[in-house]
């Protein structure tokens, strides 16, 4: 009797170590497939329109897609926490240009979850995050076109044109004087933000406009017309 007794402890220990066992490897392979993958999809006001992807408990890259250009990657670095306890990632777009991404969330990273990124000359965008299957880009949504309209004190109106999530030219019109257009260079922002356009008037004054939406422009923003020698005016936009 007291050996049936001893066998029969001994086959009750290795069943019940077995059961833990299968119970561990069950365990790690929940543990493996709930490794959660979101993406976090945004657009810049140049166009480009980026996904960064969330995987492991990281951010680890940025597509980047746009228009008429061939996709980049931007891989991401954790370089530290700010002062709202919010991670921040870095790395650069074509091994050049600095892209900063800050996770909104405090590191609990979930659908609906926001990200901050700024890229050096670009400005600043916010992006939303959520699952998703493919993990593809966002489609560029149809351009927006505005006309914001104003007036220089000398008499020259101008419209100037907002496409594609920038300001592209100005038109100038005057009585008695043929129309005349600006074309507008991005020269990045100033203090407060606020994306700066460059160009010339006739190719040889200086103009320049200040988007004082930062970055925003919706009908009835506004923008700032500065033209060399002819002072500053204000102009409304619409659709």
């Amino acid at each position: 009797m007291s050996i049936g007794l001893k066998n029969l402890q001994g086959c009750t220990t290795a069943l019940a170590t077995g059961l833990i066992t299968l119970g561990l490897l069950v365990v790690d392979q929940q543990s493996a497939h709930a490794a959660q993958q979101l993406f976090c999809n945004g657009s810049m006001n140049n166009g480009w329109a980026y996904t960064a992807e969330f995987l492991d408990g990281r951010f680890t890259q940025i597509r980047w897609q746009r228009s008429g250009q061939p996709p980049q990657t931007t891989n991401l670095t954790f370089s530290n926490t700010n002062a709202q306890g919010q991670p921040i990632y870095t790395g650069a777009f074509q091994a050049a240009t600095t892209v900063t991404l800050t996770d909104l969330s405090g590191g609990n990273v979930n659908p609906g979850s926001q990200i901050s990124v700024s890229v050096e000359e670009w400005g600043t965008s916010t992006g939303t995050c959520g699952l998703s299957s493919g993990g593809s880009a966002p489609s560029p949504q149809p351009p927006q076109q505005l006309f914001c309209d104003g007036r220089m004190k000398n008499g020259w109106a101008y419209t100037a044109e907002y496409t594609d999530r920038r300001f592209s030219l100005i038109r100038w019109q005057r009585s008695g004087q043929p129309p005349q257009t600006t074309n507008l260079s991005s020269s990045g922002t100033n203090a407060q933000g606020q994306p700066i356009y460059r160009g010339s008037f006739q190719a040889a004054t200086a103009v320049t406009l200040i988007d004082l939406s930062g970055g925003n422009v919706q009908p009835g923003s506004e923008v700032s017309v500065g033209v060399e020698e002819w002072g500053w005016a204000r102009g409304r936009c619409r659709s």
